[in-house]
């Protein structure tokens, strides 16, 4: 009901007006009662006139009616739709890793447009129908009931089958629902996996591969979608034979009684005509249930989303201001990913420095993004804890916490627009100069007006690491993540960023993931990581003498240099 706020007025005005159409609908079969019995019959033609021309107004006004109610039904829908949608973004952005990893993107991406697709169905139906159907079946069992009770309580001895009938429909068509929405979801998420990594896939001769495994899952949904039709395709038809079966028995009931001289011709009308209203409003009210059932089912897994409860929170009274020096504490951190019993960082202690720049370094899966996660808080740590200036990060305002953080990705992530937009991120800085600072000045040339596609498609390996490094370096953060992200650079230009850094931001805290050993060469201390565990640290004249892996990773790269 929270999302109905500001339209509850419309809401009102589109049901009291297909309210009013239900009751001219409703007085319609009287009128002609009249017509027939009194104006024909006694051929009194004044009485024609008045009864033809006052149903053609009522029909008129029936009809100006509906259109009040469609056009308000169609903005209180919409209206409902955007909110939920605004709301369910705003949610989302509040997530966690461990709340994305738990949803999935390609099932959030469906429950914002699929499922709220729905919920606006069910709300536009709501006004246009939900009222009119319950009214016209009343109405038309009242009326019938005040013509002849014998005929009415016929017709309600009936209504059981009818509710029997209709439960089973709305049973059959929410559980079938749901299986095809996570059909939908599975189908969804591998047609994005094959998307993102197109590359991979042709470069491997995987493309016949994955086309058959992506039509195997859309033969399924094409069954499971199947099934659903055929249940509500089946309702609408076996409701209406159900209920023209029962007209028949009705109709023939009353013309024994038009025999008999108990009824007379006009009513028998009157009786067709409400049994006719009677069928199309069960039939109305049928397709209501078939929306109901799939909106029902939408609404919870929309709700699902809205309800779940944030893993990372922070106190009202959290600290806002953390000052320019920033020392981090890692204090016998250990880590497990949500669902898993392992850890993938145990017992974890070192202490950074402001204003110092630091390495990690080891072999893929000795867990050294996953501190820097942990650092940012896009999980929390499993035991231990991470101090700021011996501030637990937990008390730390996210935003806070966040600003201070420069942090350039493993895989750099870009939106749809200009250079200047995907540097700035909305934000006011110097966007020439952060190019320039991440050696990018031949992406700069084209012009910060220059369009970005989607995913940077349009930029190579190494551009989109620059124009990554330059979107981190552009906040001005006091402490700066690079991510593996010069692993696309060469060597040169590898050591120019990393020079322009060290003489240009030399108030800033520098933590660079790589494997690169000449990365490092020139930083304070070096963190040599193995199976989430910190083996050693030095800097890297010390760990060339004393530390087997440092050794072999960079031997490894002097040799392949030297081929090379």
């Amino acid at each position: 009901m929270n999302y109905l706020k500001g339209y509850k007025f419309r809401a009102f005005i589109g049901v009291l007006f297909k309210l009013i159409e239900a009751i001219f609908e409703l007085i319609l079969p009287f009128l002609m009662v009249a017509l027939i019995d009194n104006g024909i019959k006694n051929q009194d033609l004044n009485m024609i006139y008045i009864l033809v021309v006052l149903m053609g107004v009522m029909s008129l006004l029936g009809y100006l009616s509906s259109l009040v109610c469609q056009y308000n039904a169609s903005i209180v829908s919409q209206g409902v739709g955007g909110k939920l949608r605004s709301a369910l973004m705003k949610k989302i952005n509040t997530f966690s890793n461990k709340e994305m990893d738990q949803f999935g993107a390609s099932t959030l991406v469906n429950r914002m447009v699929i499922d709220i697709n729905q919920i606006q169905l069910m709300v536009a139906m709501t006004i246009r129908l939900a009222v009119r159907a319950p009214i016209l079946m009343i109405g038309s069992i009242f009326a019938l009931y005040n013509i002849n009770a014998k005929i009415a309580l016929s017709l309600l001895i009936f209504f059981p089958v009818f509710i029997i009938v209709i439960i089973t429909f709305m049973y059959l068509s929410s559980k079938l629902y749901k299986k095809v929405q996570v059909q939908t979801d599975k189908l969804v998420n591998k047609i994005s996996e094959v998307l993102s990594g197109i590359r991979i896939v042709r470069s491997f001769s995987r493309a016949d591969d994955e086309s058959k495994k992506i039509q195997i899952m859309n033969e399924d949904l094409e069954k499971k979608t199947k099934v659903l039709g055929i249940v509500t395709t089946l309702s609408s038809p076996i409701t209406s034979l159900l209920m023209n079966l029962v007209m028949l028995i009705l109709i023939y009931q009353g013309s024994l009684f038009v025999n008999l001289g108990t009824m007379t011709q006009g009513q028998m009308v009157a009786i067709i005509n409400y049994c006719t209203q009677l069928v199309l409003a069960l039939l109305v009210f049928m397709n209501l249930v078939m929306i109901y059932s799939r909106g029902i089912a939408a609404s919870n897994r929309v709700k699902e989303v809205l309800h779940t409860q944030k893993s990372i929170t922070v106190s009202d009274d959290a600290v806002k201001d953390l000052g320019s020096d920033l020392t981090i504490n890692f204090d016998n951190v250990s880590f497990s990913y949500p669902g898993e019993s392992y850890h993938v960082v145990s017992n974890m202690s070192f202490i950074i420095k402001p204003n110092t720049m630091v390495g990690f370094i080891g072999l893929t899966g000795s867990a050294k993004s996953t501190l820097m996660y942990l650092l940012m808080r896009y999980y929390d740590v499993s035991e231990g804890a991470i101090y700021i200036n011996d501030i637990n990060i937990k008390d730390i305002d996210l935003y806070t916490l966040r600003e201070k953080i420069g942090y350039a990705t493993q895989s750099a992530q870009f939106i749809q627009g200009t250079l200047f937009d995907n540097v700035a991120m909305g934000k006011d800085v110097d966007v020439a100069h952060a190019l320039r600072m991440a050696q990018a000045q031949d992406i700069l040339d084209k012009g910060l007006d220059s369009e970005i596609l989607a995913y940077g498609s349009n930029l190579s390996g190494g551009q989109k690491q620059r124009v990554n490094i330059a979107r981190a370096l552009a906040k001005n953060p006091a402490i700066l993540i690079l991510d593996d992200s010069l692993s696309a650079l060469d060597y040169l230009t590898d050591q120019k960023l990393r020079t322009n850094i060290q003489e240009n931001y030399k108030n800033m805290t520098s933590i660079v993931i790589t494997q690169r050993t000449t990365s490092l060469q020139k930083a304070d201390t070096i963190y040599v990581l193995e199976d989430g565990q910190l083996k050693d640290a030095g800097d890297h004249d010390s760990l060339l003498k004393r530390n087997k892996l440092y050794q072999e990773i960079h031997e490894t790269q002097v040799r392949g240099e030297h081929n090379v």
